[in-house]
């Protein structure tokens, strides 16, 4: 596959598409500075002692630089990193700090040398998807594409039925018919078929990480359908079952942005002609909600960890985890009302 994704299309485009490819790359290379660092390369002796890694810190969320001295362990948070060790505003260890900052926004954690998030470099993603993650994109976008251009309306959510669909002749069919239709409302006439299929590729690789993004948040509903058979678990205890009550109201809030967010991402491949003929506003918007969803899961990592391994019977591990879980959905969820007092 072609990688384009940072390139611009003129939809009016006659001439050989990967020279365009080149010209678009090219004019976008000089508007656009690169980061000149691509490596987390710090110079001071604190950022190479044995174990030294970066991390929010759990309760403020702020950055720290964890390292060990002897048996201690200790979390220093940047302003104080700044001052004891004496690193000087505006120097190369002092800008590479703020880079930490904005990469713990796609990473739990950074180890001084590792190669600075790719979403920070080129907006590619510095995590990987599996191939049914790709697989499902290329499907979708494969579904959305015969269906807009020949109103041969597919509607398939399953992941076994979109390979199906796919791989379908009568698919692979109404599909080139489909691409005949995208090019002429395109005005492509060098090679077409080529070009789309390419683009085609590029777009469901950047999709791919939705899909990914998708498939984790589901664990997120299934959190939900956890509380429901905890109600029967711990029927006989008011005190939990009032909690779990208020869990089940709590959560429905991020489900609900969730929801919207994945809509917005599916919406911007809906009118397939605008998405390939602007593609580099619509990867940069792909690539936005990719980088929201992620970081957001991020902060659900942990909890999704527990709830997919625990049991669902009484014990005390299950008992922390939900403790655990309605501290983070209070603290993020609950809502607020402020009461002011009217004036005339």
């Amino acid at each position: 596959m072609t990688d384009t994704s940072n390139t611009e299309t003129d939809s009016s485009q006659t001439e050989d598409p990967s020279a365009a490819r080149t010209t678009a790359e090219g004019s976008e290379s000089e508007s656009t500075e690169p980061m000149r660092d691509t490596h987390f390369d710090f110079r001071h002796k604190v950022f190479s002692l044995p174990g030294a890694f970066f991390s929010a810190d759990p309760t403020t969320k702020d950055p720290v630089l964890n390292i060990l001295l002897g048996d201690l362990k200790a979390a220093l948070a940047f302003p104080t990193l700044l001052e004891s060790f004496q690193i000087e505003q505006g120097s190369h260890d002092e800008r590479l700090l703020e880079i930490v900052e904005q990469g713990l926004a796609y990473v739990k954690q950074i180890r001084p040398g590792e190669q600075i998030p790719g979403e920070l470099l080129d907006g590619r993603a510095s995590w990987s998807v599996d191939d049914r993650h790709r697989r499902v994109a290329k499907g979708r976008l494969t579904v959305q594409v015969v269906s807009s251009m020949t109103g041969t309306e597919m509607i398939v959510s399953d992941a076994y039925q979109l390979d199906q669909l796919v791989e379908d002749p009568g698919t692979q069919a109404r599909l080139k018919v489909a691409l005949q239709k995208l090019a002429e409302k395109l005005k492509l006439t060098v090679n077409p078929e080529q070009y789309l299929t390419d683009r085609l590729d590029d777009l469901a690789q950047e999709l791919s990480y939705i899909e990914a993004l998708r498939d984790r948040f589901k664990h997120i509903r299934k959190m939900e359908q956890n509380f429901v058979k905890l109600l029967g678990v711990y029927r006989t205890d008011r005190v939990f079952c009032s909690e779990i009550n208020r869990m089940q109201g709590l959560i429905k809030k991020p489900l609900r942005e969730y929801d919207m967010i994945f809509d917005q991402a599916d919406a911007q491949t809906g009118e397939i002609v605008g998405a390939l003929k602007d593609f580099h506003a619509t990867v940069q918007f792909i690539r936005k909600i990719r980088d929201d969803l992620r970081a957001k899961l991020l902060e659900w990592e942990d909890l999704l960890k527990g709830w997919d391994s625990v049991m669902m019977e009484r014990s005390p591990r299950l008992e922390h985890l939900q403790k655990a879980t309605y501290r983070f959905l209070a603290s993020r969820y609950i809502e607020t009302t402020v009461w002011k007092r009217g004036g005339g």
